[in-house]
């Protein structure tokens, strides 16, 4: 399947799967694709750990001040839990991203011995190579055997985080790989925040867990994220309130004390200041559709 077809394939996929302007399932377990119609304005939006190849169109993340665009025919790495802002900056855009496995990318650095990054960003840009197309492409080919995708997709996903480690993000995601060096710290804290959001911040024990001082986490915590412990998790909260709102139908205090907000005031404050407009105003919204 050469490029054109893989754009066309993709983008009848995303017809029948549903409008595009949401990351989609392809059918292969840890591949999405993303389409978009029109140009965005910056939107927060988290990623996890991921491999990101842009096939049409641009895109343009900010992490913390610092911002990427990612043209066609460019990839983009991100090598920890991330609060980001995004936008499609060229229309139509089309990509897709696979989910990056910590366990499989240990493993092959390990046996690789490749040389990482002493401090890496959380993300990496580079170019789309053949051998990262390729391995892609045949993974989402899979789609068309599903009796196949048990087999097969492991040894193409292992395939891929191989070529991945010799690519130019070989270095950010060998750092994430080896288990003392900062970035698989802080991304080890990052995946903690990620996943007990909505309870108290503890800093103390994120910098035990990382196995650094209070202050050595919270530099290198703010170098790799471009945000603080504090704001990264509110920013979390944030992005899932916005969902609980808008697809789930939940009120604003449900959606505020389901995040961990103790005052609906202080969350539809902080909501309209990271939004743009109250969590009330999107309530409503929502109730017309």
């Amino acid at each position: 399947m050469d490029h054109r077809a893989l754009i066309a394939a993709l983008n009848d996929h995303a017809d029948r799967v549903g409008d595009g302007n949401m990351p989609l399932e392809s059918g292969v377990p840890g591949l999405l694709l993303m389409r978009c119609g029109r140009v965005t304005e910056l939107e927060p939006v988290v990623y996890q750990p991921v491999l990101c190849v842009v096939l049409q169109g641009a895109k343009e993340v900010w992490s913390g001040e610092v911002p990427y665009i990612f043209r066609a025919g460019q990839s983009s790495v991100v090598t920890c839990d991330l609060p980001t802002r995004a936008r499609v900056l060229e229309a139509p855009y089309l990509s897709l991203a696979l989910q990056i496995d910590v366990g499989m990318l240990t493993e092959l650095a390990a046996e690789m011995n490749k040389p990482s990054d002493e401090r890496p960003e959380a993300v990496s840009q580079g170019v789309a190579d053949a051998a990262l197309m390729d391995g892609l492409t045949r993974l989402y080919r899979l789609k068309d055997t599903p009796a196949a995708i048990d087999q097969l997709a492991p040894l193409i996903r292992r395939e891929l985080h191989f070529w991945l480690l010799n690519s130019s993000h070989g270095p950010a995601l060998a750092a994430l790989a080896r288990r003392d060096s900062h970035a698989s710290r802080i991304a080890r804290a990052t995946a903690e925040i990620r996943r007990s959001y909505d309870a108290p911040l503890r800093v103390a024990a994120l910098a035990r867990l990382a196995g650094m001082s209070a202050s050595t986490f919270h530099d290198h915590f703010k170098a790799m994220t471009g945000t603080t412990p504090l704001q990264f998790q509110k920013r979390l909260r944030l992005v899932e309130a916005r969902r609980l709102i808008e697809a789930d139908g939940k009120s604003v205090s449900q959606a505020a004390f389901a995040v961990g907000y103790e005052s609906p005031t202080q969350f539809s404050r902080e909501f309209s200041r990271m939004f743009g407009a109250p969590p009330s105003r999107m309530q409503r919204a929502v109730a017309r559709v």
